[in-house]
Formats: C-alpha cells, structure tokens, sequence
C-alpha cells in the first residue's frame, strides 16, 4: 500500500469555476495527507486564473500544451486544428512522468484525457477520475471518448449519488465509484475588491453566489424577489458572480440591466460582481439561494453557506436535495418556479428565528455529509487504487461516505 502517493494532475481548466475549486480542494487535502501533488497546467498566456490559485495553496505546477477545444459545437476540430500541440502535449507527459514519477494520475474533465490520449493509453499508471458533471454523451464521438475513460480509470470518485447514478448508467458498476461530497472552497478574501454589505440590523439579505447564467437560474431568483419584495420591504437581494465586457457574459449584462430599470428593484437588488470574500457574505446573509434550472451535480456553494451557518434554499434538480434536508437546514422548492422559490423566501424572512436555527443545523450537517473526513476518504481512495490491477481487473471500495447509498 503506497502511504505518500505522488499524483500527476491533469489541470487543463482556463479559469476557476466550480470543477477547478473542488479538484483543488481534492488535491490539497491530499498534499495535506503526504502525497506529492504536480499539475499539468495549460501554457497560453491568456490562462492567467489557475497558476495563481494553484499558488496560493502551495501546489507545484509546470505548464503544457493544451488543445485548445474551443466553442464545444466545434470540437471535432480539436485535433485537426492542433496536430502538433497534441503530440507536444504527449511528449511532455511523458518527459514529465519520468523525472516525477508518478503513482497515480488524477483527471477530471474527457478533454484533459483526449490531451493526452497516447501517453495514457501507453503508461498505465493507476488514474482514478474525478466526476464532478454527468457525463458528456450527446453525439459517438464523445460516446466513444467515454468509454476510453471508463476503460483507462482505475477507480471513480463522484459529488454527489446523482452523479454516480449518471455513472451507472454508462456501465461502471458501483464497486468502482466511491462518493466524497465537495469541502467548502477556501477562498482568499484580499484577491477581489472590498465588500461593502448593509450591515444594519433590520436588514435581510437573500444571497446568490456563482455564475449568473440563465441555466443557474438567476432571473427565477429576482422574480421571485419580487413576488415578495413589497411584504419584506427590509430585504435586499445580493447577487454575487462575474459580469465582465466578455460576449459568454451578454446575458448577464442585460439582466443586470433590467434590474436597473426596474424602480422597484434598483435599490434593493445589489450585483456584487466577482467576489472572494464568500465567507462574509454568507455570515451576514439570512439564507442563500441556489436555483439551478438544470441538473446541478453538487454545488460548493451550498457547502459554503454550512460552514457560515447560513440555510440554503435549492430546487429539487440533480444532487442538490442531497445537500438540504427540507425544513431542517434548509429547504427544497417543490418546483422550480418563481412562485415556489417565493413561498420559501417568505418563510425565512418572516421567521429570523428558524432561519438562524435551520443556518446552526446547516453547519452541524457537515459532520453528516462527512467533510471533516474529507482528506482520509481521498487518501483511501488513492491507496486503493495503487493496490487496484492497472490491467483494468477493478476492486472493492468503499461506495460513498454519505447514506443513503447508490
């Protein structure tokens, strides 16, 4: 059983979204546990988000060839468009794999897998693949890179049962899947700009942090804000998440937008833009929200709202009731809806008192989701998989490390 394993990370990801934050809490705890921890990052310079971040954790890095995949209606022309990135890309692997040394590879995205396809299909080292998403099956092509993944894996860790369902699905069988619910983000406040909050004492917050997309629900949210907002004239709705001059972020302008235009939003709907300093928010928020449209695996934002005491309210998509025990430490919308989502505000803003008891109990369900175990249960899985047959035979596991089981 190897004790210190030394992992080989394959970090393509540009920016820092919610996969990145969990694979980098994954790959700190382990570097916490002993083992030595380097990513392959990408080597453009317009990815200037990752290395930082990677840096500020005390995680080592080198910089690669990445394909770029561009729009993923395009990505056929992956490899067509890149043929010498691709075998740069392999050759760095393989440079790199024999000064590291590696004992384990860690990959969580197909596309960082397709990147070094020959290198993977030639070194078996033990990999075990991080499911943060389902899986990408729309079209054979990615059909057909699934199923090399599934085929190069030695061992599966997903965020949530939704996901290892998904993963079901497409074959793995549940011996080869182990759950480990995302630990909250650390985060490091001084990295965005001050954060100026209504700290008065008769005010409510309703908090939203992520991606102001429309699948991530953030219209619902201010309709539903202002189904409510003559009844609570006290509460103020802060909606935390980039808006930058980028084309990806036309949506969120516009919405931003009509909040401005509307007189009785204006004032009472706050866009915070791209913060660090979640852990304040939080703590001076009276609930979070999460209305994701679509099947949202596991949202770390929920874990970070716990570990303020602070509820979360979520619709009833993907693994997110998994993360909220309705009427205990949170609630679960019974629809998603505008109307549904303002039915749960309403309570939370007329009952200070449950909200900051359900926030105490949303704290205390960490214990239950087991995050204070969090770096054993990634280092278990990684002792397992060094002691797995890297020909592909599987081997028993632990199926989750949060009841119910898959």
């Amino acid at each position: 059983m190897i004790d210190h394993p030394r992992i080989l990370v394959l970090f393509g990801g540009a920016t820092l979204f919610g996969q990145e934050r969990g694979n980098i809490e994954a790959i700190s705890a382990l570097r916490d546990k002993g083992a030595k921890i380097l990513c392959l990052i990408r080597q453009d310079e317009w990815s200037n988000h990752v290395a930082p971040a990677l840096s500020a954790r005390g995680l080592s890095y080198l910089k690669v060839p990445y394909v770029d995949p561009g729009s993923p209606r395009r990505w056929r022309s992956i490899l067509l468009r890149s043929p010498i990135q691709f075998i740069r890309a392999n050759f760095a692997f393989w440079r790199i794999s024999r000064a590291f040394r590696p004992t384990h590879v860690h990959a969580f995205n197909p596309v960082y897998v397709l990147n070094f396809l020959v290198s993977l299909s030639l070194h078996r080292i033990p990999m075990v693949y991080r499911m943060g998403d389902e899986p990408i099956l729309h079209n054979w092509i990615w059909r057909t890179l699934w199923k090399f993944v599934i085929w190069r894996t030695d061992h599966f860790v997903v965020n949530s049962q939704f996901v290892g369902r998904s993963l079901m699905a497409t074959g793995v069988i549940p011996d080869d899947i182990t759950v480990i619910y995302n630990a909250p983000p650390r985060r490091d406040p001084y990295l965005s700009t001050s954060l100026s909050l209504d700290d008065k004492p008769d005010v409510a917050i309703i908090t939203y942090v992520g991606q102001i997309t429309e699948l991530k629900g953030v219209h619902v949210l201010i309709d539903a804000f202002r189904i409510i907002a003559l009844e609570f004239p006290n509460a103020r709705l802060h909606i935390a998440g980039r808006i930058s001059q980028w084309i990806g972020d036309a949506w969120a302008r516009q919405l931003r937008d009509s909040v401005s235009a509307d007189e009785r939003l204006r004032e009472r709907v706050v866009f915070l833009g791209d913060i660090e300093d979640v852990a304040r928010l939080f703590s001076k928020s009276r609930v979070h929200v999460t209305p994701s449209l679509f099947n949202d695996p596991s949202p770390n934002v929920v874990m970070e709202a716990k570990q303020q005491r602070c509820p979360s309210i979520v619709f009833p998509n993907g693994g997110m009731p998994e993360l909220v025990d309705d009427g205990i430490d949170g609630a679960v919308c019974h629809e998603s809806t505008a109307q549904a989502l303002a039915t749960k505000l309403r309570y939370y803003l007329g009952n200070p008192e449950a909200a900051q008891c359900q926030g105490e109990a949303a704290y205390q369900s960490l214990t239950k989701l087991r995050i204070p175990q969090f770096a054993n249960n990634w280092l278990e899985v990684y002792r397992r998989a060094a002691d797995g047959d890297a020909s592909g035979v599987k081997y028993s596991s632990v199926k989750t490390s949060h009841e119910p089981q898959i």
